[in-house]
């Protein structure tokens, strides 16, 4: 039999269909892509440690002075603000990567190709995990930001065969809950929904992607209170809006009630695919699910890379097994997994040069609603009341 080697050496992962859902600790890395209405950008990806290193003339190495009319800039104010610490135990945020568009709209196929470039340039970039779309008005034409956005989960979708796999979010600025809502619904022709999209509410965008970024990827973001958003701001929606919300799979933030406190927190941190509906929602359509399994993805595709090139005897692959049979029982201990997921690694029956990995993951779930009765009974008679 003729083996034809066809491809360099490597790794690939595959996102499974078989199952339509199954496809680190610290704050995961954002790239911010979006428009500024700087006419002269800095060309290709920057990095900045902090907003005040952001907030300087193109000239002094940041993308503006004026967060007012400035979409970026003003996202990136709102990230570095929630993600300030506030006790020593809080997750920090390193550093952010920026793509300044500039001043360019959605329309000229110029424009949308400066878009798509900016995908590719994103990749090289290997510890970005989140890519953050910013610009898009409420006013603007939904076929082409849909369009955009396709693009962009395209791009990631390729991307994740080299074990790279991410999460895009974007908002639509000045947006009311209804138009948010139609960006989801199926019953519309134009509509997006992906396990890989999250669409935020546009107040507080960048607060709603630092408190992701900076919840461990196995925990809902929803948890715990914002460390910016003060009691107060988010009480306005009626139950009937919100539940309407989230069933469109729309991130939003919400004073929750706990007795006589008030915790600002997200919703629940839904991807747009949630707009399925109970009964076509894919497994990973919550984002800490999808999260959680991206972390085992990234570790098993490493742990695999070594026997890239490495002889394939019998021993290197038991020593394949063991290596990723560690990192699932890593996971399964620290109760990020349930029992269900596992990894084998195999030699392929029809082409000697390749090794085959198939898994499932079963990520933990979180507890969404707890249902909560007293039963009155009559006093004892023998102590009365009291």
């Amino acid at each position: 039999m003729t083996i034809t080697i066809t491809e360099t050496p490597k790794v690939r992962y595959y996102e499974s269909d078989s199952n339509p859902g199954l496809s680190g600790e610290g704050a995961q890395i954002p790239i911010f892509i979006g428009l500024s209405g700087n006419t002269s950008p800095t060309a290709g990806i920057q990095k900045f440690k902090s907003y005040q290193a952001a907030e300087r003339t193109i000239a002094n190495g940041g993308i503006g002075t004026n967060p007012a009319t400035n979409p970026l800039l003003a996202v990136l104010k709102d990230y570095f603000t929630e993600g300030r610490k506030n006790e020593a135990e809080d997750i920090g945020i390193p550093y952010v990567y920026v793509i300044d568009l500039g001043a360019i709209g959605i329309s000229e196929a110029a424009d949308v190709k400066k878009w798509t470039d900016a995908m590719e340039i994103a990749k090289t970039k290997r510890e970005i995990s989140a890519e953050v779309y910013v610009g898009f008005k409420a006013t603007d034409d939904k076929v082409k930001v849909i369009s955009i956005l396709n693009s962009a989960l395209n791009c990631i979708k390729q991307d994740n065969e080299y074990g790279n796999p991410r999460i895009a979010y974007t908002t639509f600025i000045g947006a009311t809950d209804a138009q948010l809502m139609l960006y989801t619904d199926d019953e519309q022709d134009n509509y997006i929904q992906n396990t890989r999209l999250g669409l935020c509410e546009p107040k507080y965008f960048g607060r709603i992607l630092a408190k992701i970024m900076t919840t461990p990827y196995y925990e809902e973001p929803g948890y715990t209170d914002f460390r910016s958003i003060a009691p107060g701001e988010f009480n306005n929606r009626t139950p009937t809006i919100e539940n309407n919300m989230q069933d469109a799979g729309i991130i939003f933030i919400k004073d929750e009630l706990a007795g006589p406190e008030i915790h600002p927190r997200i919703n629940l941190a839904v991807s747009t695919a949630f707009a399925a509906g109970q009964d076509a929602r894919p497994n990973d359509c919550l984002l800490h699910a999808r999260r959680n399994v991206d972390q085992l993805i990234r570790e098993v595709y490493t742990a695999l890379y070594k026997q890239i090139k490495r002889n394939e005897t019998e021993t290197n692959i038991i020593y394949c097994q063991t290596d990723v049979d560690v990192i699932v029982n890593r996971f399964l201990d620290a109760g990020h997994m349930m029992d269900g997921t596992a990894v084998n690694v195999v030699e392929s029956n029809a082409n000697p040069y390749r090794l085959i990995a198939e898994g499932v993951s079963v990520p933990v779930n979180s507890t969404l609603f707890i249902g909560f009765s007293m039963f009155v009974e009559a006093p004892n008679a023998t102590t009365g009341g009291n």
